[in-house]
């Protein structure tokens, strides 16, 4: 919930700053979310890194050694998101953090299911896991959405042909 937020929040300072900027003002929209993603996701991946412990509770049900999986995941993160900042490879780092989201949901299923408790407390939990397994899928539609990933979006743009 909390990197919805912080999306929300870059996506609106991106919008501030590109009435100001020329060089922002020649990007669309979706082009803005997805440097508010790329960012929001740079910014994720750092903390994971230096915070660990305020992941590693995720990964408790599934890996023994938690730091290290909280490290190597919040490097990739980092890696995407400065993949989404970059025009040639945006789209496989939206790949790649649509992998990692998808593989993040079932965890937090777990996750409930062991009673895990997580860094505010045991009293929080199911609220912010039911939360968290709805937010993981818009934030890949999100993703979807910002990447023009659409799988339909060739359809759209060319016309129908017919050969007769």
């Amino acid at each position: 919930m909390l990197l919805i937020l912080a999306i929300l929040l870059t996506y609106i300072l991106i919008r501030v700053v590109s009435i100001f900027s020329n060089y922002l003002k020649g990007f669309s929209r979706n082009q803005h979310l997805r440097f508010a993603f790329g960012i929001v996701a740079i910014i994720a991946g750092a903390l994971h890194i230096m915070y660990p412990f305020l992941f590693s509770h995720l990964f408790s049900t599934v890996f023994k050694s938690t730091y290290t999986v909280t490290s190597i995941l919040g490097f990739i993160q980092i890696i995407c998101g400065v993949g989404l900042l970059i025009r040639r490879v945006y789209k496989e780092a939206a790949v790649l953090l649509i992998i990692l989201l998808t593989l993040f949901t079932p965890l937090s299923i777990l996750m409930m299911t062991d009673y895990i408790p997580g860094p505010l407390g045991s009293e929080y939990e199911p609220i912010l896991g039911y939360i968290r397994i709805l937010s993981f899928p818009l934030l890949i539609w999100l993703l979807f959405k910002s990447c023009d990933m659409s799988p339909r979006k060739g359809l759209q743009t060319e016309k129908f042909k017919h050969d007769i």
